[in-house]
């Protein structure tokens, strides 16, 4: 018989007594360790600078007070997420309030306790003058950038900064705008802000970006004004697989794909022979040496990213200069990243248990769990590739990896957990306990529901000294038809 699986420092049989199925853990040390990571690329390249915590990828007091008390602040794009951040004790000019669509009330609030205020837009810039003037306080803003033409660096459902894209004022008409500038009496732009999206992979369209924010900035100062700020958002990406599972996942796309064109629908690796991310949305082609969807594989996870980004070279006006040397230029702003599902994703881990297991379409394996896609909230938006792994003690001995789809436990057909075939240390039984690996950004909570009248899973934080902190318990039934 195999030992007990240890999960966050404690046994299985630890979390199985004390909590019912499903069960989302996070650890409070991985959080911290990330936050510090990259404070520390930081501190080696470039100083004048701020790591701002993107609330939304894990909302809870403790969460932002362990962000402050790294020296950090917090991206906020809620009343709740900036009640959050203040009632961690995160000061009120740590916070950067994002969001596109911020109620009046909101950016009054901000305005009076001196939140840094990224205008989503110029409607909204204005909009922000008119409060300002109303308080007759003289308010300081970072303008949203987007329009950029990048192509196939995230999935479109994450993808913040194109031409087609609700968040920013599209870039072509930014240099007009600041022209106008002196009819916002009340206001005084004081720097720019992109986030490219979620899981980038790749630096280059970072450094892109990077010195098209700059070039505003040169602008902005040709007019008289000071940049003050350029932000960069986040997206900085996790490995969830290595390369070579990366690649094997990719290919067996492709040759399912290809297979099932011949006839042979055994081979295929995407629920309901899907391409994935060899096809692009509202692209009618197919494009099997192209991929366009989210990369779970990078060889720059994390604050390497964030390194790659410092060390390179951006172009700002026809110009290659590496990219420190190109912020100095500029006068030193202060430059700001908005890291959230890099820092609290393998924080996480999700444990749930197996219901049934079985074949469709003739030839793949399914398993059912006692889960639904509400409490797996982002394989409602993307094909999310995983590590999991059966942790409940059973035979091992000379099996090979099962090969299994993902189903949740909802009356609805789009209630897949893993559209992708994931990979199982054994063949899982009913009543086994699976566990999911990196889901402490968005997952437990980005479209919680009551689905079926299932209660929302508890969602645990534990401490460096082992101590277990309750962020959200597990809905009663009485809670569920309050």
């Amino acid at each position: 018989m195999s030992e007990e699986k240890i999960i966050a420092g404690k046994p299985l049989s630890f979390w199985l007594k004390k909590y019912e199925l499903p069960l989302h853990i996070y650890e409070a040390p991985v959080i911290r360790e990330n936050l510090r990571a990259f404070k520390k690329v930081f501190q080696q390249y470039y100083s004048k600078a701020r790591v701002c915590f993107a609330a939304k990828a894990c909302t809870h007091p403790l969460v932002l007070k362990i962000a402050r008390e790294e020296g950090c602040g917090s991206d906020v794009a809620s009343y709740n997420e900036t009640k959050c951040a203040l009632s961690a004790g995160m000061p009120a000019n740590m916070l950067d309030l994002n969001g596109n669509c911020k109620e009046d009330w909101l950016i009054e609030e901000a305005i009076k306790k001196g939140m840094n205020i990224i205008a989503d837009s110029l409607e909204e810039f204005s909009n922000v003058a008119k409060i300002a003037a109303r308080l007759n306080k003289k308010t300081k803003v970072i303008l949203r950038i987007s329009g950029y033409n990048l192509e196939d660096v995230t999935d479109d459902n994450v993808f913040t900064a194109g031409r087609w894209c609700k968040f920013g004022a599209d870039i072509a008409v930014v240099p007009e705008f600041i022209n106008s500038l002196e009819k916002y009496r009340s206001l005084e732009l004081i720097g720019f802000h992109t986030h490219i999206g979620s899981q980038i992979t790749k630096v280059e369209p970072y450094l892109l970006v990077l010195g098209k924010l700059i070039e505003l900035g040169h602008f902005l100062q040709a007019h008289g004004r000071k940049c003050e700020v350029i932000n960069i958002g986040g997206g900085f990406p996790v490995q969830y697989v290595d390369k070579q599972t990366w690649d094997y996942i990719v290919e067996r796309i492709k040759a399912g794909y290809l297979a099932s064109t011949r006839g042979d629908d055994s081979q295929i690796f995407v629920w309901r022979d899907g391409l994935a991310g060899f096809a692009a949305e509202g692209d009618p082609k197919i494009h099997l040496n192209r991929w366009t969807g989210e990369r779970f594989y990078t060889t720059l996870p994390k604050e390497k990213m964030l390194a790659a980004i410092l060390t390179g070279k951006v172009t700002v006006s026809g110009r290659h200069l590496p990219t420190v040397e190109a912020l100095r230029e500029l006068g030193e702003p202060t430059l700001t990243i908005e890291p959230g599902r890099s820092v609290a994703e393998d924080a996480g881990v999700t444990l749930a248990r197996v219901g049934i297991v079985k074949k469709v379409a003739q030839f793949h394996n399914l398993m059912n769990l006692e889960l639904g896609v509400t409490s797996h909230g982002e394989s409602l938006i993307e094909k999310p590739v995983k590590k999991w792994e059966v942790v409940s003690e059973g035979e091992t001995t000379n099996q090979q990896m099962f090969e299994t789809f993902v189903g949740g436990n909802l009356c609805f057909s789009g209630d897949m957990i893993s559209k992708y075939k994931v990979f199982l240390n054994r063949e899982p039984k009913r009543g086994d306990v699976v566990m999911i690996h990196d889901t402490g950004a968005y997952t437990s909570s980005l479209l919680a529901a009551n689905s079926n009248s299932f209660p929302r899973p508890a969602r645990i934080l534990i401490d460096e000294k082992g101590r277990t902190t309750v962020f959200k318990k597990r809905d009663s039934y009485q809670e569920i038809f309050s």
